[in-house]
């Protein structure tokens, strides 16, 4: 019997010796970021900003993979399943968190399968309006909740954290009946906006619509977090008008659940080192992101959106399949 426990002994302490030697020789092989969309949306190119600076530092190559559709979901299922070795992160935002929350059958839990590695960055999001509504923010919302039903509104995606802001807006201002139009994806949105066939619509600020904008053909009324923008420091907060509105969109890196914590710091401080670089800095908010990063920051982001959205979609039933 005792000669059992010593071998029983001797082969855990094998296991955990070995466990923490691969940990301590991490990484010995190239590292993959998963990326929930197809190539050129904005996570995906805030993860070649560091791309080649990581692989510096970390001494092996990180290589993207894409899988895209069902709003961000296949991307999250998939990494939720690989091994927890440290060799495969998923590159999200925010849809990690609100898409299993409108889900029938949710295929993943943001909360339970995954543990943050750090944070990215953070963007607000903007309520972008037609010339055919009231041009100021105050006159916007009066306009909106004296006519109940009459406008139209774009989501990009549904499920994402565009519909559910929006849902948000008009609880918290009072607008009542408004008509959603789904869009594929924020430019196809941003298309209808401008052509009329809807009148406004939250998303994160892009060039694209800041030509736009300056064009007349589209306005910024206000921005989505408590405070006004340092990206956007002219347009003001929808709080001003609406108090307690405050939410933003986020991107950061995400690993399975059981990641070895040793891995999961070493490359939470390697995307500090990268992220402080000026040049980064300045790449990162071209793409009208506020660079930011951290393990716990990410982590306090992920809990509160997850408290915010959940009671979003159970008090407006929201569902999707």
């Amino acid at each position: 019997m005792l000669l059992r426990r010593t071998l029983l002994a001797s082969a855990t302490l094998a296991l955990f010796t070995g466990a923490v030697r691969a940990q301590g020789n991490w990484p010995d092989r190239p590292i993959r970021f998963v990326v929930p969309a197809a190539a050129g949306g904005t996570n995906d190119v805030l993860g070649r900003y560091l791309q080649d600076s990581l692989t510096k530092l970390l001494g092996q190559p990180v290589i993207f993979e894409y899988k895209a559709g069902a709003g961000g979901a296949i991307a999250s299922q998939y990494v939720a399943t690989q091994p927890a070795d440290g060799y495969t992160f998923l590159l999200h935002g925010s849809g990690l968190v609100t898409v299993p929350l409108v889900q029938r059958r949710p295929t993943y839990d943001a909360l339970k399968d995954f543990v943050p590695v750090s944070l990215l960055g953070t963007s607000p999001m903007v309520l972008m309006t037609s010339p055919l509504v009231p041009d100021n923010l105050k006159d916007f919302v009066a306009y909106a909740r004296a006519n109940p039903g009459k406008l139209e509104w774009g989501a990009s995606a549904l499920g994402g954290v565009g519909q559910l802001a929006m849902v948000a807006f008009h609880d918290a201002a009072g607008i009542k009946d408004m008509v959603m139009v789904p869009y594929p994806g924020a430019g196809p949105a941003a298309q209808a906006l401008l052509g009329g066939q809807t009148k406004y619509m939250l998303s994160t600020p892009s060039s694209i619509t800041s030509g736009f904008v300056k064009d007349g053909k589209m306005r910024v009324l206000g921005v989505s977090t408590a405070r006004r923008s340092p990206l956007l420091p002219d347009v003001p907060s929808i709080s001003e008008v609406v108090p307690g509105y405050d939410t933003e969109t986020w991107f950061g890196l995400v690993a399975r659940t059981g990641t070895p914590p040793p891995v999961i710091a070493r490359l939470s401080e390697a995307i500090a080192k990268v992220v402080a670089m000026p040049e980064i800095q300045e790449k990162i908010r071209s793409l009208n992101v506020v660079p930011q990063t951290g393990t716990k920051e990410l982590g306090d982001i992920i809990r509160k959106d997850h408290a915010l959205w959940s009671k979003v979609v159970k008090a407006n039933n929201i569902t999707m399949e």
